[in-house]
């Protein structure tokens, strides 16, 4: 059948003129030109801007402070990333189902609202709880140098810091409701009132301002962390003269990004009222695109009387059909491996970068949005170009995407770039009396000074390594600096400086520059690999094929890709935070062992997705059209409409449709139609 655009008939006019009636196509408030189509664009964009920085830059960037301020295991905090998600996939059918009938630009208006609330929730647990104590006060009673004989009751916070969890992870949940509409109903919008070739430009700068918002919540972000958490409620002077983000026990002003995404997410939504359902012209411009196929298959559903029972069983059966094309389910499954190292990352990167190099958060926020701008956006529109350029079908596509997994797999040796391992006592190096060896910061030197790991405050002792804390390096004394340490010295006593013993390390730009082509790799994928999938699957499923690809990247993908590079992230900590018996976040970790749990971490997932795209690829056969056995019937009776034909060359076009769909015509038995589907 053909598929060339035909023109309105005089009943679709006169539908078309009844729809752009004037008195329902004007603004509630505001200017008679917001009706223009380049406004509601304009505001798209602002919004998708807000959304990337909010849900996917500030909220990555400031994790690893959650987790010292709270209290939180990396397993933990990647809990809060993955809530987006949740709550996208909980509520994506409910608002494209319901929301479609609605007049869609409200909806996304509604949905922006949302997102304002979801970063209001998320400036709760700052101003909720007491201002940080950042020497530990009230948590142990001993004080940070060696007290033999000391009081050893421990008192527990007032609060629990890591209580605040699930706010955290309330507000993201209601930020990924929030965003369903924007990115369901808010590009349908754009579709329906647009012309068609104005269409791709929007929507590409819709996305493009949405991924560019990611790098500046990444930028602007990290900018925060360089303040005090508290600088609005504490006298802040003598915090900024001693110490810096360089040090352990800073925590920076992490939720200063979100009351600006609260406000803005407000202003943003208010004109998304003001708009009607459809604007002028768009009904004419959806007719236009109308083909024969479009009129037979509109024409179908009017004509399908039979109940909603019948009808909802439609759902099922296109997704068990869906589940039987092997290259779909495996491609879709390499796609969410992809997906995995995309959240583990995106969350966690910083994190790595901080750890592993000492990299100060403002910077990591820098180094990320750079990152994810070059390398993420910049490779989809690389795997869109190489696509287009050597005009690859889906096998072609698929062994494009086997050879960026193989190659980003190589990559994966750059984990093992670290900066020197740091000398710390009990750790990396025994202490002067070798009594405990490697593998406890407890030794004879400082077994009765009541030491506690509730806060970090490393000391550089004269013998050029690392203590945990003046108690644990067995300092007597604190004056400007810390004497009459017993653990430092070959004799037990030197003195100590606050702050690590350290060295400049510039090998973090190597790591950069590989932590860029992994990403560019890995995001090149991403249009070949959807544009596989859905080529996987016949003409009338690709719609729920769309919706069931969108729903397994998150529920396999993105949801549980924060949380297995956070566990991972956790098996390589050698000293946790221990309040009272309750362990915290993560104080030390071990670079090399990390560095090996993250390469295998990799390789694992890189090596399952380039296996999945290349059996999807050998997999593959195109879709057939469905074709039809049509039994000639003993009586024309028996034929809808009683059109029949014994050549089968003369149906009327409706009747044509009917016998294309997985149900019988209504007026004909099941016996006298037998489908056959191939696949």
């Amino acid at each position: 059948m053909s598929s060339s655009q035909v023109h309105p008939t005089d009943e679709e006019n006169q539908e078309i003129t009844d729809a752009e009636d004037e008195s329902n196509l004007k603004c509630r408030f505001g200017p008679k030109g917001c009706l223009n189509i380049k406004w509601v664009v304009f505001w798209l964009c602002v919004i998708g801007f807000i959304e990337g920085a909010a849900v996917n830059g500030v909220t990555n960037i400031v994790l690893t402070t959650l987790e010292r301020r709270f209290s939180l295991p990396s397993s933990q905090s990647a809990l809060i990333v993955s809530s987006t998600d949740i709550g996208a996939v909980i509520f994506v059918l409910f608002v494209s189902f319901y929301g479609a009938k609605k007049n869609r630009a409200v909806v996304v208006g509604l949905g922006t609202l949302i997102m304002s609330l979801g970063s209001f929730l998320f400036l709760i647990p700052h101003f909720a709880s007491d201002t940080y104590d950042y020497q530990g006060a009230n948590v142990n009673s001993t004080s940070q140098i060696c007290e033999i004989g000391g009081d050893d009751t421990c008192t527990a916070p007032s609060q629990s810091g890591s209580g605040f969890l699930y706010v955290f992870m309330l507000a993201q949940f209601v930020h990924g409701i929030g965003f369903t509409p924007m990115f369901t109903l808010g590009t349908a919008y754009v579709d329906d009132n647009a012309k068609t070739e104005s269409t791709a430009i929007y929507l590409g700068l819709i996305y493009a301002l949405t991924a560019l918002g990611v790098a500046a919540g990444y930028m602007g972000g990290g900018q925060f962390l360089s303040l005090w958490v508290d600088f609005e409620r504490v006298d802040t002077t003598y915090i900024y003269d001693n110490f810096t983000p360089m040090d352990p026990i800073w925590v920076g002003a992490w939720w200063v990004g979100f009351i600006i995404t609260c406000v803005t997410f407000f202003l943003s939504a208010i004109p998304m009222f003001a708009y009607p359902k459809n604007l002028p012209g768009s009904a004419a411009i959806r007719a236009a695109r109308l083909t024969e196929e479009d009129r037979v298959r509109i024409a179908k559903q009017k004509n399908d009387t039979r109940p909603l029972k019948l009808k909802i069983l439609d759902f099922p059966k296109a997704i068990f059909i869906l589940i039987k094309i092997p290259c779909f389910v495996i491609i879709t499954l390499a796609a969410c491996a992809e997906t995995l190292i995309i959240g583990g990352l995106a969350a966690f990167a910083p994190k790595i970068l901080e750890e592993k190099f000492d990299v100060v958060p403002s910077d990591a926020g820098l180094i990320m949005g750079a990152v994810t701008l070059l390398g993420g956006a910049g490779g989809m529109v690389f795997g869109g170009v190489l696509i287009k350029c050597f005009k690859l079908q889906v096998r072609g596509m698929t062994r494009l995407c086997c050879l960026m997994a193989l190659l980003s797999l190589a990559i994966g040796a750059g984990f093992f770039i670290n900066c020197e391992e740091k000398s710390f006592a009990g750790l990396s190096s025994s202490y002067s009396d070798g009594s405990l060896g490697v593998g406890n910061i407890i030794s004879t030197c400082n077994a009765g000074c009541g030491c506690t790991t509730s806060a970090f405050e490393p000391v550089c002792g004269s013998d050029s390594v690392t203590y945990f804390s003046a108690c644990h390096a067995g300092c007597n004394i604190s004056d400007t600096d810390f004497s009459q340490c017993g653990c430092v010295g070959l004799y037990g006593n030197g003195t100590a400086i606050t702050g690590e013993c350290g060295s400049s390390c510039n090998i973090y730009i190597v790591f950069i520059i590989l932590l860029f082509f992994a990403m560019l790799f890995t995001f090149t994928t991403v249009t070949p690999a959807s544009m596989a999938i859905l080529r996987c699957v016949p003409d009338e499923h690709r719609a729920v094929g769309l919706g069931l690809q969108w729903v397994l990247l998150r529920l396999l993908g993105t949801i549980p890709g924060p949380v297995l590079t956070g566990s991972v992230l956790d098996t390589s900590c050698e000293v946790w935070q221990d309040t009272c018996g309750t362990k915290g976040s993560c104080w030390v970790y071990d670079r090399m062992d990390m560095s090996w749990k993250l390469f295998v971490w990799w390789c694992a997932v890189k090596v399952a997705s380039s296996i999945g795209f290349f059996i999807g690829g050998k997999l593959y056969k195109a879709p057939e059209r469905t074709t039809l056995d049509i039994k000639p019937p003993i009586e024309t009776n028996n034929v809808p409409n009683g059109d029949y034909d014994v050549n089968f060359k003369h149906k009327k076009p409706y009747d044509n449709m009917a016998y294309l769909s997985s149900e019988a015509p209504p007026s004909t038995s099941n016996k006298d139609v037998v489908l056959s589907t191939h696949i």
